[in-house]
């Protein structure tokens, strides 16, 4: 493994509620591989984890969950140390803003903390009695979080994702060893006055005569999460029985039976807030917000029917085994070591149907189905769906080429958040920020348009934004030949506006998609579900290129079209 660059969050409940609400929370897979230089990687002293350890030990001891958040967690002072007079105006603010929120990684943490022990109770294991040595696990490599543009000799801190802890507690503390206790401390970063842990902690192995098959069980997925890697219904029975729910919504067709068994409603959002302790929205928000989002999802049920009824396709009294049911990727918005609040992404659900019933076709309805959803969410009552069921898969000869082509397009949709290459791009009207003024897409006809989706409240996009200002140096020949547009999904275009002029990022053709943010036209049309995204769109209409605008050579890609 190289060492990786990552970026800090900022972590406002804003954020907290569209991950939560609109299932459009990107998945914050392992950054990719930067350059590897062994000349500027951070090289750890032989003792440089011991605090750590020693912090892991008094908290088995004691337990007083509290007092390791305090000294484990990221303080207002570890960002006030940070700050320097050669970081620019803009850099000094946002970690300013980071203090101000540093109460968010101690709630976690300590979150983190007390389900540890927790965990250790439930297997009835007391550690307060003799000796607990411990052994660093250390890594090979490490990384850095980088607070602005690590291509510029921005500000940087050492960062771990990981850190293995083994604990090996001696005869007087009554344990029998048939191996370790292992622990992982999650998303550590070095700072002057320590190494300090803003992920969490969690159980990640016991000795082979201690841990029962559940907890074996749960400390596998939790395993599987923490590396971002799916998962299936024999890992977590909790998904076949989402599984089970769903075969019995395509039987009844019932809205109410999807909404009551499949979706979550505002009563488990609410008591996720409310286990979470941090700050968030009233009830009255969160039964609106999820109110909203239930219909959404219970129409995009209908649309499915729809298609069914179109095609002929009745199982009410087909006979229905499930085959498989699991995720592509997962990941935690909770604590570490709990199942609350997993995220599940590219669920499906494999089906084997037996009926002497046939379709419109004249095709059988038997053979393999593939029913999916674009996200999952897993709360104390089991997996819930999120965003957008589908059938993905239907028996040959069911359906016609043009519902074929459909469902290809929305599988596509689904796994990559994108609207496929080649499409033609949507129309769409938007607001200028300078003199406020009503455009379409389609004035922009002929010529090459970067589209970039972002948000001014969205810590990814702002290096993408700042990295748009300057594409046009060195470019005098692009002329009025190209489009560098972003636009923003912000609530308001006062937002927008305060935040680029602040900035300076003047050189682009800035504008606002309109009220509704997430539920925007624009956003709705180009299938965003997450910022930020960006377009290339050739001079003739047709998508080009689509995806995260990071690390991206849209000059290149720009040239490219204009020689063609």
């Amino acid at each position: 493994m190289k060492p990786q660059f990552h970026s800090r969050l900022k972590p406002p409940h804003e954020l907290f509620l569209i991950g939560l609400f609109l299932g459009l929370l990107i998945f914050q897979t392992p950054a990719a591989d930067s350059p590897f230089d062994p000349g500027q990687e951070y090289r750890p002293t032989s003792d440089e984890f011991d605090a750590v350890g020693k912090a892991v030990v008094q908290l088995l001891k004691t337990k007083d969950s509290a007092f390791f958040a305090m000294n484990m967690s990221v303080s207002a002072e570890d960002w006030q140390s940070l700050i320097t007079t050669n970081l620019a105006l803009t850099e000094q603010e946002r970690i300013k803003g980071f203090a101000k929120n540093a109460h968010y990684d101690r709630q976690r943490t300590e979150t983190s903390a007390k389900a540890l022990l927790a965990r250790a109770e439930s297997l009835h294991l007391d550690f307060s009695k003799g000796e607990l040595p411990f052994h660093i696990i250390a890594p090979e490599h490490f990384g850095k979080i980088f607070f602005s543009n690590p291509n510029a000799g921005g500000l940087t801190v050492p960062f771990l994702e990981k850190l293995e802890i083994a604990l090996n507690p001696t005869v007087d503390a009554g344990h029998t060893n048939h191996g370790d206790f292992k622990l992982t401390v999650h998303g550590l970063e070095k700072y002057p006055g320590g190494w300090r842990c803003n992920s969490g902690i969690q159980w990640t192995a016991f000795p082979t005569n201690v841990a029962d098959e559940k907890t074996l069980r749960e400390l596998a997925i939790l395993g599987k999460v923490a590396a971002y890697k799916g998962f299936t219904g024999q890992d977590d029975p909790a998904l076949l029985k989402l599984g089970e729910a769903l075969v019995r919504f395509i039987r009844e067709r019932d809205m109410d039976v999807y909404a009551r068994e499949s979706l979550m409603n505002s009563d488990l959002v609410w008591a996720m807030f409310q286990k979470s302790g941090r700050q968030g929205p009233s009830r009255q928000e969160v039964d609106q917000e999820v109110g909203t989002r239930v219909a959404e999802q219970v129409e995009i049920a209908r649309a499915m029917f729809k298609q069914m009824d179109e095609a002929g396709i009745d199982l009410k009294s087909a006979d229905i085994q499930i085959t498989e049911a699991a995720i592509e990727r997962s990941q935690s918005q909770g604590a570490p070591g709990s199942l609350d609040n997993l995220m599940g992404e590219q669920f499906k659900l494999g089906l084997a149907v037996k009926t002497d019933a046939k379709a419109k076709s004249g095709a059988s309805l038997s053979g393999d189905y593939i029913l999916a959803a674009k996200t999952l969410v897993r709360f104390e009552a089991g997996w819930k769906v999120m965003n957008d069921i589908r059938w993905e898969k239907l028996p040959a000869g069911v359906i016609d080429a043009k519902t074929a082509a459909a469902m290809e397009f929305e599988n596509y949709v689904a796994k990559y958040g994108t609207l496929p290459l080649q499409t033609i791009a949507p129309e769409i009207e938007f607001t200028t920020l300078v003199g406020e003024k009503k455009m379409k897409l389609a004035e922009l006809r002929g010529k090459v348009v970067i589209l970039d989706f972002w948000a001014t409240w969205c810590g990814p996009c702002q290096e993408p934004m700042a990295d748009l200002q300057s594409i046009r140096q060195g470019h005098a020949d692009w002329q009025d030949k190209v489009a560098i547009m972003p636009l923003s999904i912000d609530d308001t275009l006062d937002i927008v506006r305060k935040h680029v002029d602040q900035r300076g990022w003047t050189n682009t053709f800035n504008v606002w998609a309109g009220e509704g943010g997430w539920r925007s036209v624009s956003a709705n049309k180009f299938r965003v579900t997450g910022v930020p995204t960006a377009y290339v769109i050739d001079p003739q209409g047709k998508i080009v290129w689509a995806g995260h605008p990071s690390g991206m050579s849209f000059a290149k890609i720009v040239d490219d079209l204009l020689q063609h």
